[in-house]
């Protein structure tokens, strides 16, 4: 660990004020800490919590300024923030006394400008940079993503309830590959009052900028000054934000904006395209299976062959450090290394579709915010994720190349969670929304029958389930299934089977049956049950069933009272039967019954009858809409509720009365052997 001081001129720090910045280095990085930037326009917090303020007798947390400047002028690029909080509460205490912040080394600046504590009205200077740690922390490591983020962290001392705490630092630099594609973002709202909050944006002289805003976030003021462009967002004594969660990908519930230079969706592909040059000719294994499925059947086994090649060949993992957050490594590069990120499996892949005829480019997508990217301000900063569009007839496709294991034909998948997306390819400028493929609700679901068959006594009952995934849900199990041992799968299921129905025994290994060109697998398990009906008075012998197919459709969400949008669960038909084979002298106690519910996002029944010595519990559900508007969630989770009530059911059946009497008499001797046995010991 050393220090060291460097003089940084004017010219030197693109407008940071003059003063020496004195550099803190930890092993390979360093930060500075050091005077605020020139532009910067400080804000000062009042010295009481207003009194007319929302937060005034909060108990756990008050914000009382978040502020961010950018300047963004050419030349310069730099983000300025000022944070300054209190944590009411002691237990919360732990929490105020750290604080993070992330930045990238390989092109970008941090400088650390103040750490104060105000406490009984009296600020004090708590920056000791030797207590600021620097650690590589690749928080997307597990998720198979390298970034090269380090995070420096700022430990205070002697924090205490109802302390301020104020931190300003400055991060310059950014990702040379977006070449000034970036904006700026600033949510107006938390899930704790706010008392100051602003997004000022400096831009060159003459631009023109482009503001995105959402959820009430404050209208912004221009100023045109001989040296930019000002644009600043400012609100202040902001309530909390009631977070219902469970939101589809497109929205979300603060007061949200966004500021940029003004440019076109045409602006951001002309960015793009030199990222995807044409590739005339690939690596010669691959060479080998272009002519290979050049003899397939038709267009879409040849594209659905290349697309199983890159999924499943090609493991996702990214090193996203530098120019290749957003540049794709040449696709004969990632095809020797057996490895790549999204923009590496998409640039593969369109590449060979291209050999093949077949049009196909990249697509720019958000997995965070979905279809709402088409009402930002046009940002290359805006997506997070890339995909293929591929045309087929005059029909659009969409392909995911990192989602392995996919069974059936290109195309067939259900990718409209990712709402829209922007294709790379001149002429083609605007933001296409990704529908669902025709059909797909027909061939997306489970299907799951539990049989039990009682054995000649009528004590033990052979228990069967056959389990049938669909499209998209055969897909999940798959790689469920790819990543656990047999063994482990075995006693897993036999376990979860325990818990609901008592002492049992496998009477085999569950077995597997996937056609993956049709995309359908199957699981089929069987056991013995030792003890499943329970005794009930009057000589009626009881049995617990369960639909647990419909379990995860019927869960609610922590908010019941909402007027927000609801994300519901995929399209598709879900049918659990119970089937119960009981011997001839026992009678159901119930007869024929049948339930209803529907609402917009799905239709369900649910039918009881007796068929001879055979009692049947049909479940059917099919949802019909992935998500469910803020005003039919309430009448939608009514109906659910409802559902709740009926997937467990008791059936139960009277038996003669020798029988019972036979029953309790076995049930006894098997008691009587078991103390004997346990008495008999060493």
């Amino acid at each position: 660990m050393g220090i060291r001081a460097v003089a940084w001129v004017l010219f030197l720090l693109a407008g940071t004020a003059q003063g020496t910045v004195v550099e803190h280095e930890r092993g390979e990085y360093s930060f500075g800490t050091g005077p605020v930037p020139a532009f910067v326009e400080r804000a000062t917090p009042p010295d009481h919590w207003p009194s007319d303020a929302p937060g005034v007798d909060d108990e756990r947390w008050r914000f009382w300024l978040y502020d961010l400047q950018a300047d963004r002028r050419e030349g310069r690029d730099q983000l300025f923030v000022d944070y300054a909080y209190e944590a009411r509460g002691a237990s919360l205490v732990g929490d105020a006394g750290r604080f993070q912040v992330s930045f990238n080394p390989g092109y970008q600046r941090l400088t650390i400008h103040e750490v104060r504590l105000r406490r009984d009205g009296a600020w004090q200077d708590r920056l000791s940079p030797e207590r600021v740690s620097l650690a590589r922390r690749e928080d997307g490591f597990e998720q198979d993503l390298a970034d090269g983020t380090v995070t420096a962290l700022i430990v205070l001392d002697d924090v205490r309830p109802r302390d301020v705490v104020r931190i300003a630092y400055t991060i310059a630099g950014s990702n040379p590959v977006l070449a000034g594609q970036g904006s700026d973002w600033l949510r107006f709202g938390w899930q704790h009052p706010m008392l100051h909050a602003r997004l000022r944006v400096l831009l060159d002289p003459g631009t023109t900028p482009r503001v995105y805003r959402e959820n009430g976030a404050p209208r912004e003021v221009v100023l045109d000054r001989t040296d930019a462009v000002e644009v600043v967002l400012d609100a202040a004594a902001l309530p909390l934000v009631v977070d219902d969660g469970q939101y589809p990908a497109w929205y979300q519930p603060y007061p949200l904006a966004q500021v940029s230079a003004a440019r076109s969706w045409d602006d951001v592909v002309a960015w793009a395209l030199p990222l995807y040059p044409v590739v005339e000719r690939l690596p010669e294994p691959l060479e080998q299976k272009l002519a290979e499925w050049a003899r397939l059947s038709d267009r879409r086994a040849r594209m659905t062959a290349a697309l199983r090649l890159v999924q499943d060949d090609i493991r996702y993992f990214g090193v996203e450090m530098g120019e290749n957050t957003h540049r794709p490594t040449p696709p004969a590069e990632t095809w020797r290394r057996r490895y790549g990120d999204c923009k590496d499996k998409v640039y593969l892949l369109v590449s060979l579709l291209t050999r093949m005829g077949i049009r196909a480019v990249p697509a720019l997508v958000s997995t965070a915010r979905g279809k709402a990217v088409a009402g930002f301000a046009p940002s290359a900063s805006v997506f997070d994720h890339v995909i293929a569009r591929v045309e087929d007839g005059g029909e659009v496709l969409w392909l995911d190349p990192t989602i392995t294991l996919q069974g059936g034909r290109a195309g067939e998948y259900d990718l409209s969670a990712y709402g829209a997306a922007l294709a790379v390819t001149p002429g083609r400028a605007r933001i296409e929304p990704i529908v669902a493929p025709r059909g797909v609700a027909d061939r997306n679901g489970v299907t799951v029958i539990e049989r039990y068959v009682p054995q000649p006594d009528a004590r033990e009952v052979r228990f069967g389930v056959e389990t049938l995934y669909r499209g998209d849900l055969a897909d999940k199990r798959r790689r469920s299934l790819a990543s656990e041992r047999g063994d482990e799968l075995s006693r897993r299921y036999a376990d979860y089977y325990r818990r609901r129905l008592g002492e049992l025994e496998a009477v085999s290994v569950p077995t597997i049956k996937d056609d993956r060109e049709a995309n359908l697998l199957t699981v089929t398990e069987q056991y013995l049950l030792k003890a499943p009906f329970d005794d009930e008075p009057g000589t009626v012998k009881a049995l617990d069933v369960y639909a647990e197919t419909l379990q995860e459709l019927t869960q609610l969400p922590a908010s019941m009272v909402r007027t927000s949008p609801l994300d519901y669960a995929a399209p598709g038909a879900y049918r659990h039967e119970i089937e119960v084979a009981v011997p001839e002298q026992w009678k159901a106690t119930f007869g024929k019954e049948q339930s209803q519910a529907s609402a917009a996002a799905f239709d369900y029944s649910r039918s009881v009858e007796t068929l001879g010595n055979t009692a049947r519990i049909v479940y059917q559900l099919q949802v019909k809409q992935p998500e469910v508007a803020g005003p039919d969630a309430a009448g939608h989770l009514g109906e659910i509720r409802r559902l709740q009530d009926e997937l467990s059911a008791t059936l139960r059946f009277r038996i003669p009365v020798a029988a019972a009497v036979d029953d309790r008499q076995q049930r006894l001797q098997k008691l009587l052997r078991k103390a004997i046995d346990e008495g008999s010991g060493p």
